[in-house]
């Protein structure tokens, strides 16, 4: 059975040197910030998704990064100064890789032109949905 390669989700990814409670706290009132950590290599660490309730088809990468950055556009003046100290400011686009030959999932100029502005980069990140010997992963 064919399954075809589809778009999960996008993570703003971020990292720092010191804290950024302010930026932290903003951002969940706006999106879904799925962890906020000081780690033990004394950095800190910071995944944030849209707040999309809409889990279906229709999700797409472009709609979730300008839901982020419409947010990053509200943030007080503490919690800009906190993210222009992160040195990782990344959108960061996920994919179930499956069965498809060639998947095209398009970002139009504005949305590139908006991540450029907000002084962002960007990543993909593709996720094998097959073992090796070639089974569905579990």
């Amino acid at each position: 059975m064919k399954t075809e390669t589809e778009y999960i989700n996008t993570d703003f990814d971020l990292k720092s040197q010191s804290s950024f409670d302010t930026l932290n706290h903003e951002l969940d009132q706006m999106c879904c910030v799925l962890h906020y950590t000081h780690s033990e290599d004394g950095y800190w660490y910071s995944t944030v998704e849209s707040e999309n309730p809409d889990e279906s088809s229709n999700r797409n990468a472009e709609t979730d990064i300008l839901a982020i950055i419409a947010a990053i556009n509200t943030l007080s003046p503490t919690a800009t100064a906190e993210l222009a100290s992160c040195y990782l400011r990344e959108f960061n686009i996920g994919f179930h890789c499956w069965d498809t030959w060639a998947y095209v999932h398009t970002l139009q100029s504005f949305v590139v032109q908006a991540i450029a502005k907000a002084d962002c980069s960007l990543a993909v990140t593709l996720y094998p949905m097959r073992d090796p010997d070639g089974n569905p992963k579990e």
